[in-house]
């Protein structure tokens, strides 16, 4: 017994570390794809090709917007529920990778059919599929996602260690996004050229590479022998209510996950707006994305390597923070952009607090729900995932109707770009938000409830 419980107490292997941030590396590819493109795949910017969606709903707000909201509602307590179901499961297979399992294809499924509507101009049809496999895409997300997060704090109980597979997860993650707004856009933009056809076939060989990819950790990692848990702590018995009341009363994650939200809301409207700042502000292509966000993802790994050594000798809390006030000040010269050489500088710099952002947050959840297992004796890892996808949906939805209506209120063409240039100083006061809502992160009070030092 004490053999066994030895061998399950040592860290993780490199090699089964690797196969878990697999994992992160093809959520992230679908989210991506469906962030960086969608948008402008049903409703490009002035000039740039025909909308295959009406803008005919609600005048101001676009169909788009309502779209997101409408998916997003159906979706909203879909994370909570799986995060629950996943809490309490008791498969074979394990808490985490049966429900894991059942998300992966459709998935990555959904990712890929976004881009292939039913009618090649604006239709109503369009519409209908655009809502539907949207919503689709949400809820599948979920059924993966969550109980994969939930992975890291049973497989990297301890402090350090869970900051460790988390800067992976992120630097995978970093991969994920590469591959789908970097490395894609420029092969596939010099193969078959500029247009809805070749981001058709990106779409279609990401959305593949993506499946494999989430597949790895279903496969070959063995929850039940890797899974570390709390000394005293069992798993969830509470019902969905219970285990969510409990989750946001939590005082530790209350400060934590609305300053991820704001960070979250901020972070994705640079996202979504990247292919209009390149096409419009800088005058360039869809395909001069990757130019753009090259440097920016070259600068986020190598920040990764530093995270670990910054974070030892200051804290996540402090290291959030920082990641927020300099993102958003770098976000405020938006307005300024004027050609390729000056979003790369912007983009470019943005790196750093974009890799913190990466890879701080699932360390920060990890601990503090470890240190709520020891405190409860309920291992609740799922629902404060689920709680966070739940109110990062949320954000997701709403931040990419607004980056929407702004850009159609106020204008996205070269002519006139000043609805794409306003969403840069929005982002900025979104994340000043986030910065002070992660101050008041009490840090040292998890840490003592997780037994450690610091």
């Amino acid at each position: 017994m004490t053999t066994a419980l030895a061998i399950a107490r040592q860290p993780l292997p490199l090699s089964l570390k690797l196969i878990y941030a697999a994992g992160q590396t093809g959520n992230v590819m679908t989210y991506q794809i469906i962030t960086t493109y969608v948008l402008s795949f049903y409703s490009p910017p002035e000039g740039k090709g025909a909308a295959l969606i009406p803008a005919f709903l609600l005048g101001a707000f676009s169909t788009y917007f309502l779209l997101n909201v409408l998916a997003r509602g159906f979706d909203t307590f879909w994370d909570p529920i799986v995060a629950n179901w996943s809490d309490r499961s008791t498969s074979r297979l394990g808490r985490r990778r049966v429900f894991m399992l059942a998300g992966v294809l459709p998935l990555a499924l959904t990712a890929g059919l976004l881009f292939f509507p039913p009618d090649q101009g604006s239709s109503l049809a369009n519409v209908v599929w655009l809502g539907v496999v949207l919503t689709a895409y949400y809820a599948s997300f979920s059924v993966y996602v969550a109980p994969y997060l939930a992975l890291l704090p049973e497989l990297a109980p301890e402090k350090d260690e869970s900051t460790s597979l988390s800067t992976l997860q992120a630097a995978a993650g970093l991969l994920g996004a590469l591959l789908v707004m970097v490395v894609a856009p420029a092969l596939f933009g010099a193969v078959a050229g500029a247009g809805r056809g070749a981001l058709q076939t990106m779409v279609a060989a990401m959305a593949a590479l993506s499946f494999l990819l989430m597949a790895l950790p279903v496969l070959f990692l063995d929850e039940g022998a890797l899974s570390r848990r709390p000394p005293g702590a069992q798993a969830s018995h509470l019902g969905l209510f219970a285990s969510l009341r409990e989750t946001l009363s939590d005082r530790a994650f209350l400060p934590y996950v609305a300053g991820y939200t704001l960070f979250f809301f901020g972070f994705n409207i640079v996202s979504t707006g990247a292919t209009f700042y390149v096409e419009v502000l800088m005058r360039g292509s869809l395909f001069d994305v990757a130019k753009v966000l090259g440097p920016m993802f070259g600068v986020a790994g190598l920040s990764f390597p530093f995270i670990g050594l910054a974070t030892r000798r200051s804290s996540k809390k402090a290291m959030m923070v920082f990641a927020a006030a300099a993102l958003a000040v770098l976000m405020a010269f938006v307005p300024f952009v004027r050609d390729l050489g000056h979003g790369m500088l912007l983009f470019a710099l943005a790196g750093i607090p974009v890799a913190i952002f990466m890879a701080i947050p699932n360390a920060m959840v990890a601990d503090i729900s470890s240190a709520s297992a020891r405190r409860t004796g309920e291992r609740r890892e799922a629902m404060f995932f689920g709680a966070q996808g739940f109110l990062q949906k949320i954000s997701l939805g709403i931040s990419t109707g607004l980056f929407s209506w702004v850009k159609d209120a106020f204008g996205s063409s070269v002519e006139h770009p000043t609805g794409v240039q306003l969403t840069g100083p929005l982002t900025s006061a979104v994340l000043v938000l986030a910065a002070i809502a992660f101050a008041f992160y009490p840090e040292a009070r998890v840490t003592r409830e997780m037994g450690e030092d610091g």
